[in-house]
């Protein structure tokens, strides 16, 4: 799943709006929506906030676990 996906899947499972998370994160909805479809090319500076909207960290966005939480 690529990061778009799990956007769309962490917005989904919050049921929140896409324009509440991407003006959450300081984008227009309309930038945030060409981001989400790849009309505009999402980069590392977007990541953070973007996560910091949808109240997920990075390593959860890319599915990577931390090795400090508990199992």
């Amino acid at each position: 799943m690529d990061v778009t996906e799990m956007i769309y899947k962490v917005i989904d499972e919050k049921c929140l709006k896409q324009s509440a998370v991407a003006r959450a994160a300081g984008y227009e909805p309309r930038t945030f929506n060409a981001i989400l479809r790849g009309r505009k090319r999402m980069t590392s500076d977007d990541v953070v906030p973007i996560c910091k909207a949808l109240g997920v960290t990075p390593n959860e966005m890319f599915g990577i676990s931390d090795p400090n939480k508990p199992a």
